[in-house]
């Protein structure tokens, strides 16, 4: 298969900077979807779009059989792109900084190399828009959590996904089983207190300023009091806004932040730790600290089934030496929802380049070496293949 696949490279490679050059936001993808649905086209596949609004869903079926899913994300993010590619974003504080144009291109090449192939049963590819976010979603939902809603995956017999990480080393692919993705959520913390003089009279006020102080202290010691080191948790306090001049006491300070979790249990002991600092703090202020989660998304975890065939179908394209099985990162991820639904492996794809530094995800610097590609979609090819042969004994 990855021969097949290197022979595509360069369609691969030229979709990718296509939808690299014109990224959008979540549930705005509608550039992206036509470029999809104009290859699609070509390769001859039916499909339908405006799946979770600017979805599309392709279906390759060949005789009778299971039905395995294979996904990517179609969504940028609002970062203003500082990589100086000659291919770089020509959108303004959109860039597709998380790596889902490789996605997406990798998906293409998967049905590109799969409408030659002889099998029993339905390949399902999912162009999956909203991963980053619910948006502007009137439910509040993200676009896995819209795909399921709308019953899509009713008949889906198993899913198999990747992500792309910049800082894994080209040429491997990681393969773990149980937790992959970190459950990922998103705080709003509005603390209200008193203002009043912060000179002349500040003890007539409650300063909203100095009680963020002391939660922002309290809520860091959390993880390394609370949480048992053999567990891995993070809480992080990214923005506060409050005040309005240097003399006048603050009568409320906005905090944003975020919690991640390898494990449900512990995301809900994270929950219930962070709501008793905001309660306790009040009270012994005599005021009013609110704690809101404004989005958030549940620990991604591999099915131990799914993960055994797509290991082998791995081994053979990368080689055994190059799969590590043990590698789980703190970034959240909406294919978990899918994960939930139905039998499920999520792997990550080394895409670190050859020289220079290796940007993080969500960085405007951040890097992909294309070379990785062509090794991703045939993963994702081969994968699909085996998972027919497997669930179908």
């Amino acid at each position: 298969m990855l021969k097949k696949a290197q022979q595509i490279k360069n369609f691969i490679i030229s979709c990718r900077r296509q939808i690299h050059q014109h990224p959008e936001l979540g549930y705005q993808e509608f550039n992206t979807a036509k470029l999809i649905s104009q290859q699609l086209d070509v390769l001859g596949i039916s499909y339908k779009t405006k799946q979770a609004k600017t979805g599309i869903i392709a279906d390759l079926k060949k005789g009778f059989g299971p039905t395995i899913l294979i996904r990517a994300d179609m969504d940028a993010l609002p970062i203003q792109e500082d990589t100086g590619l000659e291919f770089q974003s020509t959108i303004p504080g959109i860039m597709h900084a998380c790596g889902h144009d490789t996605h997406s291109a990798m998906l293409l090449g998967v049905i590109k190399l799969l409408n030659e192939e002889s099998f029993s049963g339905t390949i399902r590819f999912l162009f999956q828009p909203a991963e980053e976010s619910n948006y502007d979603d009137p439910d509040g939902l993200s676009g896995a959590q819209r795909i399921l809603a709308e019953g899509l995956l009713n008949d889906v017999d198993a899913a198999i996904g990747l992500h792309q990480i910049p800082t894994l080393d080209t040429g491997t692919i990681s393969i773990t089983n149980g937790s992959v993705m970190a459950a990922a959520d998103f705080f709003e913390i509005v603390i209200t207190g008193k203002s009043t003089h912060a000179g002349v009279s500040p003890e007539e006020g409650i300063d909203a300023v100095v009680l963020s102080a002391e939660l922002i202290l309290s809520l860091q010691t959390i993880v390394s009091r609370q949480i048992s080191p053999k567990d891995t948790a993070v809480v992080s306090v990214s923005t506060i806004e409050g005040g309005s001049a240097a003399n006048v006491m603050s009568d409320k300070v906005r905090l944003t932040g975020t919690l991640r979790a390898l494990n449900e249990s512990t995301r809900q002991k994270l929950h219930n730790l962070v709501q008793l600092r905001c309660d306790a703090i009040a009270a012994m202020h005599k005021t009013k600290i609110e704690l809101t989660y404004y989005y958030g998304v549940p620990t991604t975890v591999n099915d131990d089934n799914v993960v055994k065939i797509a290991s082998m179908s791995a081994n053979s394209v990368f080689g055994k030496d190059n799969v590590l099985n043990d590698m789980s990162i703190m970034g959240g991820e909406d294919f978990a929802y899918i994960a939930q639904k139905v039998p499920s492996c999520f792997a990550l794809l080394g895409t670190r380049v050859n020289s220079g530094e290796a940007y993080p995800l969500h960085s405007p610097k951040m890097l992909v070496n294309e070379d990785a590609l062509p090794l991703g979609t045939a993963y994702l090819a081969q994968a699909a293949l085996d998972l027919l042969h497997g669930f179908k004994n």
